[in-house]
């Protein structure tokens, strides 16, 4: 009898190793499709600085139209 409880120990020990192995192998393969860039990344708009560049451009038309 204490053969077979060996066995069952050795099974259920070999059946967590799997399963962890398994569970590793998920998580690298998640792991490298995340690491994938996307196709091209997009620049972000800052708004202060086309509000600034619109002034400048309204205070040289102005100058240019000698109206301002």
């Amino acid at each position: 009898m204490k053969s077979m409880d060996s066995k069952v120990m050795v099974a259920i020990s070999a059946a967590i190793g799997a399963y962890l192995e398994e569970e590793a192998a998920a998580a690298m393969a998640a792991a490298a499709a995340e690491a994938v860039p996307s196709a091209a990344p997009h620049a972000s708009i800052n708004i202060w600085a086309l509000a600034g560049r619109q002034d400048v451009m309204f205070t040289r038309r102005m100058w240019q139209m000698r109206t301002y």
